[in-house]
């Protein structure tokens, strides 16, 4: 990703100022009415808002499709019951947000709106929309950018609680191979980031429990060394919770 994004998604989420006027005013109508429409449901369908949303979540436009997973969001708050009955389709498209191949702008969006969506679905039928989730949002925890770091570290420990019994291997991998991230951003640059961080390593800990029966030192066994010196320095509270709940 170029400089220039990354420079714009550091800013709020705005349209910027240089778009033609005109150009903004549209966008800013479409949505409009789409926030019009989920108050007044009665007069238009919210299926038919979704397909909207749906067409524009695919546009070419890249601003268009960052709407679109603002959108998705906004619908997500006003009729979360709605989104429970189409949760495929929303999951579907904000997956496909989440993986945008140019704008950092629509993964970050997409990223906030799956934080929403999911509180509201109590993480229940991910299906395999779970590792499609959690192998990008990984992949964001050591971004440049602040604040996909913290919507990613956001997103990341509430997979943790949605993991459950049929993913809970899956996670358990992943988490191990997001040990070093955790411990490198409990002292990120960026204070909400390393606050950010520091809860989600502790949704993580129940992942992070030491396997017992290896005698010897092995690699994990080192990098569990590591961990043990890490946090008894630079945060011996997180160490003394995971001695509490016999994770260490």
């Amino acid at each position: 990703m170029d400089q220039r994004q990354r420079r714009i998604l550091g800013q709020p989420l705005s349209i910027p100022t240089s778009q033609p006027k005109q150009k903004r005013t549209s966008l800013i109508s479409f949505f409009s009415k789409v926030s019009w429409k989920l108050r007044f449901q009665k007069r238009e369908p919210l299926k038919n808002v979704l397909f909207i949303l749906a067409e524009r979540a695919r546009d070419p436009n890249a601003k268009k499709r960052h709407m679109a997973m603002r959108g998705l969001r906004t619908m997500a708050r006003e009729a979360p019951d709605k989104v429970r009955k189409h949760k495929k389709i929303v999951l579907d498209l904000l997956v496909y947000g989440l993986y945008d191949p140019v704008s950092l702008e629509v993964i970050h969006e997409s990223m906030k709106t799956l934080t929403v969506v999911l509180g509201k679905i109590q993480g229940k039928g991910l299906g395999s929309f779970f590792i499609d989730i959690t192998l990008q949002t990984r992949t964001l925890l050591d971004d440049e950018n602040d604040s996909l770091r913290y919507s990613a570290f956001v997103l990341f420990g509430q997979l943790a609680a949605f993991a459950g019994r049929k993913w809970k291997k899956f996670f358990t991998g992943q988490v191990k191979q997001t040990r070093d991230s955790l411990l490198i951003h409990l002292q990120d640059r960026n204070p909400q980031v390393a606050k950010a961080c520091k809860t989600t390593f502790r949704a993580c800990s129940p992942y992070l429990k030491l396997r017992k029966e290896y005698s010897f030192q092995s690699e994990e066994d080192q990098r569990n060394t590591k961990l043990y010196r890490q946090l008894s320095h630079y945060h011996p509270e997180i160490l003394q919770f995971f001695y509490a709940n016999k994770i260490l």
